[in-house]
Protein backbone atom coordinates (compact mmCIF):
# COMPACT_ATOMS: atom_id res chain seq x y z
CA UNK A 1 0.00 0.00 0.00
CA UNK A 2 1.36 3.41 -0.97
CA UNK A 3 2.01 6.13 1.60
CA UNK A 4 -0.88 8.19 0.18
CA UNK A 5 -3.25 5.26 0.57
CA UNK A 6 -2.01 4.60 4.10
CA UNK A 7 -2.65 8.22 5.03
CA UNK A 8 -6.10 8.10 3.45
CA UNK A 9 -6.92 4.88 5.31
CA UNK A 10 -5.88 6.41 8.64
CA UNK A 11 -8.05 9.43 7.92
CA UNK A 12 -11.06 7.27 7.07
CA UNK A 13 -10.58 5.18 10.22
CA UNK A 14 -10.28 8.27 12.39
CA UNK A 15 -13.41 9.84 10.90
CA UNK A 16 -15.45 6.65 11.14
CA UNK A 17 -15.97 6.53 7.38
CA UNK A 18 -14.68 2.97 7.42
CA UNK A 19 -14.13 0.33 10.06
CA UNK A 20 -12.10 -2.86 9.98
CA UNK A 21 -13.31 -6.30 11.02
CA UNK A 22 -11.65 -9.73 10.89
CA UNK A 23 -12.69 -12.02 8.06
CA UNK A 24 -15.55 -14.35 8.84
CA UNK A 25 -14.78 -18.07 8.84
CA UNK A 26 -16.33 -18.58 5.36
CA UNK A 27 -14.25 -15.68 4.04
CA UNK A 28 -11.09 -17.11 5.59
CA UNK A 29 -11.81 -20.43 3.93
CA UNK A 30 -12.22 -18.63 0.60
CA UNK A 31 -8.87 -16.87 1.04
CA UNK A 32 -6.89 -19.72 2.59
CA UNK A 33 -8.31 -23.01 1.34
CA UNK A 34 -10.08 -22.40 -1.98
CA UNK A 35 -8.50 -24.04 -5.06
CA UNK A 36 -8.41 -20.70 -6.91
CA UNK A 37 -7.37 -17.20 -5.75
CA UNK A 38 -10.08 -15.14 -4.08
CA UNK A 39 -10.05 -12.65 -6.94
CA UNK A 40 -10.69 -15.30 -9.59
CA UNK A 41 -13.90 -14.74 -11.57
CA UNK A 42 -15.03 -18.27 -10.71
CA UNK A 43 -15.98 -16.75 -7.33
CA UNK A 44 -18.50 -14.46 -9.01
CA UNK A 45 -22.16 -15.42 -8.55
CA UNK A 46 -24.42 -14.33 -11.40
CA UNK A 47 -28.21 -14.19 -11.65
CA UNK A 48 -30.52 -13.03 -14.46
CA UNK A 49 -33.96 -11.85 -13.36
CA UNK A 50 -36.81 -11.06 -15.74
CA UNK A 51 -38.73 -7.97 -14.65
CA UNK A 52 -42.09 -6.96 -16.12
CA UNK A 53 -43.36 -3.45 -15.49
CA UNK A 54 -42.11 0.09 -15.72
CA UNK A 55 -38.58 0.61 -14.43
CA UNK A 56 -36.79 3.94 -14.44
CA UNK A 57 -33.08 4.56 -13.88
CA UNK A 58 -33.88 7.03 -11.09
CA UNK A 59 -36.27 4.67 -9.33
CA UNK A 60 -33.88 1.72 -9.69
CA UNK A 61 -30.95 3.69 -8.29
CA UNK A 62 -33.00 4.99 -5.35
CA UNK A 63 -34.19 1.46 -4.57
CA UNK A 64 -30.68 0.03 -4.69
CA UNK A 65 -29.38 2.86 -2.51
CA UNK A 66 -31.80 1.79 0.24
CA UNK A 67 -30.54 -1.79 0.02
CA UNK A 68 -26.91 -0.65 0.11
CA UNK A 69 -27.73 1.41 3.21
CA UNK A 70 -29.40 -1.61 4.85
CA UNK A 71 -26.95 -4.38 3.95
CA UNK A 72 -23.42 -3.58 5.04
CA UNK A 73 -21.90 -6.38 2.92
CA UNK A 74 -22.70 -4.23 -0.11
CA UNK A 75 -20.36 -1.61 1.39
CA UNK A 76 -17.64 -4.14 2.15
CA UNK A 77 -14.28 -4.66 0.49
CA UNK A 78 -11.14 -6.50 1.55
CA UNK A 79 -8.03 -4.81 2.90
CA UNK A 80 -4.83 -6.88 2.52
CA UNK A 81 -2.88 -7.35 5.73
CA UNK A 82 0.48 -8.69 6.84
CA UNK A 83 -1.09 -11.53 8.81
CA UNK A 84 -4.36 -11.92 6.94
CA UNK A 85 -6.86 -9.71 5.11
CA UNK A 86 -9.51 -7.68 6.93
CA UNK A 87 -13.05 -6.67 6.07
CA UNK A 88 -13.18 -2.96 5.29
CA UNK A 89 -16.75 -1.71 5.79
CA UNK A 90 -17.67 1.75 4.56
CA UNK A 91 -20.23 3.84 6.41
CA UNK A 92 -21.80 5.04 3.15
CA UNK A 93 -21.57 3.99 -0.50
CA UNK A 94 -23.28 4.81 -3.77
CA UNK A 95 -25.06 1.99 -5.62
CA UNK A 96 -23.20 0.11 -8.36
CA UNK A 97 -25.94 0.23 -11.01
CA UNK A 98 -25.96 0.69 -14.76
CA UNK A 99 -29.02 1.00 -17.02
CA UNK A 100 -28.85 -0.05 -20.68
CA UNK A 101 -31.13 0.43 -23.64
CA UNK A 102 -30.84 -2.64 -25.87
CA UNK A 103 -30.69 -2.43 -29.62
CA UNK A 104 -33.13 -4.68 -31.53
CA UNK A 105 -30.46 -7.33 -32.19
CA UNK A 106 -29.51 -7.40 -28.50
CA UNK A 107 -33.01 -8.20 -27.27
CA UNK A 108 -32.91 -11.91 -28.07
CA UNK A 109 -32.34 -14.22 -25.08
CA UNK A 110 -29.06 -15.54 -26.50
CA UNK A 111 -27.69 -12.01 -26.90
CA UNK A 112 -28.70 -11.07 -23.36
CA UNK A 113 -27.05 -14.21 -21.97
CA UNK A 114 -23.86 -13.27 -23.81
CA UNK A 115 -23.99 -9.78 -22.29
CA UNK A 116 -24.51 -11.32 -18.85
CA UNK A 117 -21.51 -13.63 -19.30
CA UNK A 118 -19.37 -10.65 -20.18
CA UNK A 119 -20.52 -8.79 -17.05
CA UNK A 120 -19.92 -11.85 -14.85
CA UNK A 121 -16.44 -12.40 -16.32
CA UNK A 122 -15.13 -9.04 -15.10
CA UNK A 123 -13.04 -9.44 -11.94
CA UNK A 124 -13.84 -7.33 -8.89
CA UNK A 125 -11.36 -4.96 -7.33
CA UNK A 126 -11.35 -6.61 -3.90
CA UNK A 127 -9.74 -3.59 -2.22
CA UNK A 128 -11.64 -0.77 -3.87
CA UNK A 129 -14.99 -2.56 -4.05
CA UNK A 130 -17.90 -2.76 -4.28
CA UNK A 131 -18.04 -6.56 -4.53
CA UNK A 132 -21.24 -6.59 -6.54
CA UNK A 133 -22.62 -5.03 -9.71
CA UNK A 134 -26.19 -4.61 -10.95
CA UNK A 135 -27.04 -3.91 -14.57
CA UNK A 136 -30.53 -3.45 -16.02
CA UNK A 137 -31.24 -4.14 -19.70
CA UNK A 138 -34.41 -2.64 -21.16
CA UNK A 139 -35.93 -4.92 -23.79
CA UNK A 140 -39.12 -2.87 -24.14
CA UNK A 141 -41.09 -0.23 -22.22
CA UNK A 142 -42.32 -2.82 -19.70
CA UNK A 143 -39.83 -5.67 -20.01
CA UNK A 144 -36.36 -5.67 -18.46
CA UNK A 145 -33.61 -8.06 -17.44
CA UNK A 146 -31.69 -7.45 -14.23
CA UNK A 147 -28.20 -8.93 -14.16
CA UNK A 148 -26.72 -9.29 -10.66
CA UNK A 149 -23.12 -10.31 -10.12
CA UNK A 150 -21.90 -10.69 -6.52
CA UNK A 151 -18.59 -11.95 -5.20
CA UNK A 152 -18.79 -15.11 -3.11
CA UNK A 153 -17.00 -13.29 -0.27
CA UNK A 154 -20.24 -11.41 0.50
CA UNK A 155 -22.98 -13.73 -0.78
CA UNK A 156 -24.16 -17.23 -1.53
CA UNK A 157 -27.31 -18.55 -3.17
CA UNK A 158 -29.49 -17.87 -0.12
CA UNK A 159 -28.25 -14.34 0.56
CA UNK A 160 -28.57 -13.51 -3.14
CA UNK A 161 -32.30 -14.21 -2.73
CA UNK A 162 -32.42 -11.86 0.28
CA UNK A 163 -30.76 -9.15 -1.76
CA UNK A 164 -33.34 -9.52 -4.55
CA UNK A 165 -36.23 -9.45 -2.06
CA UNK A 166 -34.91 -6.26 -0.47
CA UNK A 167 -34.36 -4.64 -3.86
CA UNK A 168 -37.86 -5.24 -5.13
CA UNK A 169 -39.45 -4.34 -1.80
CA UNK A 170 -37.51 -1.07 -1.91
CA UNK A 171 -38.57 -0.36 -5.49
CA UNK A 172 -42.23 -0.98 -4.70
CA UNK A 173 -41.96 1.40 -1.73
CA UNK A 174 -40.75 4.08 -4.12
CA UNK A 175 -43.58 3.37 -6.56
CA UNK A 176 -46.04 3.93 -3.69
CA UNK A 177 -44.33 7.17 -2.72
CA UNK A 178 -42.74 5.76 0.43
CA UNK A 179 -39.17 7.03 0.54
CA UNK A 180 -38.39 5.92 4.09
CA UNK A 181 -35.35 3.74 4.73
CA UNK A 182 -35.74 -0.02 4.92
CA UNK A 183 -35.91 -1.57 8.36
CA UNK A 184 -32.46 -2.30 9.80
CA UNK A 185 -31.33 -5.92 9.64
CA UNK A 186 -31.65 -7.82 12.95
CA UNK A 187 -27.96 -8.78 12.78
CA UNK A 188 -25.30 -7.42 10.45
CA UNK A 189 -22.78 -9.68 8.74
CA UNK A 190 -20.00 -8.30 10.95
CA UNK A 191 -22.06 -9.04 14.07
CA UNK A 192 -22.75 -12.57 12.85
CA UNK A 193 -19.05 -13.09 12.18
CA UNK A 194 -18.14 -11.83 15.65
CA UNK A 195 -20.68 -14.19 17.26
CA UNK A 196 -19.29 -17.08 15.23
CA UNK A 197 -15.72 -16.33 16.30
CA UNK A 198 -16.82 -15.98 19.92
CA UNK A 199 -18.49 -19.40 19.83
CA UNK A 200 -15.72 -21.37 18.14
CA UNK A 201 -13.19 -21.09 20.93
CA UNK A 202 -10.46 -23.73 21.38
CA UNK A 203 -12.45 -25.52 24.09
CA UNK A 204 -15.33 -25.99 21.64
CA UNK A 205 -13.14 -26.86 18.68
CA UNK A 206 -10.87 -29.38 20.41
CA UNK A 207 -13.42 -32.23 20.85
CA UNK A 208 -14.54 -31.85 17.22
CA UNK A 209 -10.99 -31.85 15.92
CA UNK A 210 -10.23 -34.90 18.05
CA UNK A 211 -13.37 -36.66 16.80
CA UNK A 212 -12.54 -35.85 13.19
CA UNK A 213 -9.01 -37.16 13.69
CA UNK A 214 -10.27 -40.46 15.15
CA UNK A 215 -12.65 -40.93 12.20
CA UNK A 216 -9.81 -40.31 9.74
CA UNK A 217 -7.51 -42.78 11.52
CA UNK A 218 -10.20 -45.48 11.64
CA UNK A 219 -10.88 -45.10 7.91
CA UNK A 220 -7.18 -44.95 7.12
CA UNK A 221 -6.42 -48.09 9.15
CA UNK A 222 -9.28 -49.99 7.47
CA UNK A 223 -8.12 -48.94 4.00
CA UNK A 224 -11.20 -46.83 3.30
CA UNK A 225 -10.63 -44.09 0.75
CA UNK A 226 -11.55 -40.64 1.99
Amino acid sequence: MSEDNRARLKQWLASGEIRLQPLSFPQRELWEAAPVPAGDVSNNICALIQVRGLLTPQGSEAALQKVVDRQEVLRLSILPGKAQPMQMIRRTAVPALRFHELSPEQREPEAIEELAREIASRPFDLVQGPLYRAEVFRRSADEHVLVLVIHHAIADGWTLGVFVQDLFASYMQGVRGNHAALQPVPQTYAQWGAAERAFWQPAVLAPRVSFGGRIWLERHDSGTQL
